[in-house]
């Protein structure tokens, strides 16, 4: 336990434990932040809105979802957007 490479061995999966739950933050607040804004502009249940959400796993394909979801001018666009994202995914 006090040998180098297990020290450096230990570091590198505290790093990596680390970088894994920074994402898991990351990816939830882009979640949230798209519940928010479902709310405020189209009076959405946030509720709703989350649970089809969780099924996209990827922070990057949360962030496509949101910039399409600013362009939506009625909550039925929105939703439709929403569903097609959720198809690319399954």
């Amino acid at each position: 336990m006090e040998s180098p490479i297990y020290q450096e061995w230990v570091k590198e999966e505290r790093i990596e434990a680390e970088a894994r739950g920074e994402a898991r933050g990351r990816i939830e607040k882009a979640r949230k932040d798209i519940c928010k804004f479902m709310v405020k502009r189209f009076g959405v249940d946030s509720g709703e809105t989350m649970q089809k959400i969780k099924q996209i796993p990827a922070l990057d394909i949360l962030d496509n979802l949101m910039e399409e979801l600013f362009a939506a001018n009625t909550q039925e666009e929105a939703r439709t957007i929403i569903d097609q994202y959720i198809a690319r995914v399954l």
